[in-house]
């Protein structure tokens, strides 16, 4: 059963349901599914702590569908914050709604949650332009001010 969730055809089905929603605002059904997924992932993969961004970051990937790792990538990584990007595309591309976008990936916060990191999405293909988003992980506990959410910073534009 656990090679059949793990699809990620399974994982595009339940993301295109997931925005469906989102982009209605209907939050309280996103947050809903988003956790229950997010736990169904947790319960199959058993994944440990984190200690640093990099082992984040390389969580993060592994959590995601094996058949479809190629689309989820560290781009860098500093002392203490793993930079990733998204090149899968998003229902919400082009829509310019980040907020959706924003709780869609309740997902992935909560995954990083989880293993002890905090995870904040700097930039949206659903305003972007681009054809991935970029997010930023860090270790709970340290401070994550300097990194604005793409939902905060709605005019962002990536170069």
């Amino acid at each position: 059963m656990k090679k059949y969730l793990e699809k990620l055809i399974v994982f595009k089905f339940g993301l295109s349901i997931f925005s469906f929603f989102a982009l209605r605002k209907f939050n309280g059904v996103v947050r809903f599914f988003t956790d229950s997924s997010a736990w169904l992932n947790l319960m199959l993969n058993q994944p440990t702590q984190a200690n640093n961004a990099r082992e984040l970051a390389e969580t993060w990937v592994d959590l995601m569908p094996p058949d479809g790792r190629d689309l989820f990538k560290i781009s860098s990584i500093d002392e203490d914050t793993a930079y990733v990007e998204i090149h899968l595309h998003c229902p919400l591309r082009g829509t310019g709604d980040v907020e959706a976008c924003h709780h869609l990936m309740n997902y992935d916060r909560k995954l990083m949650e989880n293993v002890g990191g905090n995870l904040i999405v700097l930039a949206s293909q659903s305003n972007s332009g681009k054809p991935y988003c970029q997010l930023a992980i860090r270790k709970k506990g340290l401070a994550i001010d300097d990194l604005i959410p793409a939902h905060k910073n709605p005019n962002l534009k990536l170069k």
